[in-house]
C-alpha cells in the first residue's frame, strides 16, 4: 500500500499493488476487484490477485478501486483505492445517453467488465459495503467507452 505524504494542496490518495489474473489487460480507469476464488478465476483470495470488476454479487464486496495505469495480464500494477482518479471508464451503452452530474452521480459496475454507470441510488450504498465512486465531472455519453473523473472510496 502506498499512501502519499500529506500536504495541504494535494488531494489524499491511497494506492494498492495488485497482480492482474483476469486473462486480459486492465486498462487505465477500469474497475478492479480482488480475486475471490470464483469459478472464472483460478486464483485464491490472497489480497494481491485481481480481476476486472463486474456487477456480480460475488465481486461487489471485493471492489478494490480503479486502475491507475494499464496492467498487463499476469503483471503487477497500482490501483487507486481511495482518492481522486483522473480517469474512470464509463460503460458502453449503445443508443442510450447516460447523463452524469458532478457530485450527484454515484457510480456502480457497468455492462462491460471494468466500466461504471450511474445507476446506484444513495440509499443503496449499504449493499455496496460503503465502496463506491462519486462522479466529479458533468458528462453525457452515448455509446463507446468514455471517461470521467471522480472520488474513489474503497477503504
Amino acid at each position: 500500500m502506498q499512501i502519499q505524504l500529506l500536504t495541504r494542496t494535494d488531494p489524499e490518495r491511497v494506492l494498492i499493488n495488485v497482480k492482474n489474473v483476469s486473462g486480459d489487460t486492465m486498462t487505465t480507469g477500469f474497475g478492479v476487484a480482488l480475486a475471490v476464488g470464483n469459478e472464472d478465476v483460478a486464483a485464491s483470495a490472497d489480497g494481491v490477485n485481481a480481476v476486472l470488476f463486474t456487477a456480480s454479487a460475488e465481486l461487489r464486496p471485493s471492489f478494490a478501486g480503479v486502475a491507475k495505469g494499464d496492467i498487463a495480464d499476469n503483471g503487477y500494477g497500482l490501483v487507486i483505492a481511495w482518492g481522486f482518479a483522473d480517469s474512470i471508464a464509463l460503460s458502453q451503452e449503445a443508443n442510450v445517453t447516460v447523463g452524469l452530474l458532478a457530485g450527484a452521480s454515484l457510480l456502480q459496475a457497468g455492462a462491460q467488465a471494468g466500466t461504471f454507470t450511474s445507476g446506484i441510488a444513495p440509499e443503496a450504498i449499504s449493499t455496496y459495503m460503503g465502496k463506491y465512486i462519486v462522479n466529479a465531472t458533468t458528462q453525457s455519453t452515448n455509446g463507446g467507452i468514455n471517461y470521467t473523473k471522480g472520488l474513489v472510496r474503497c477503504l
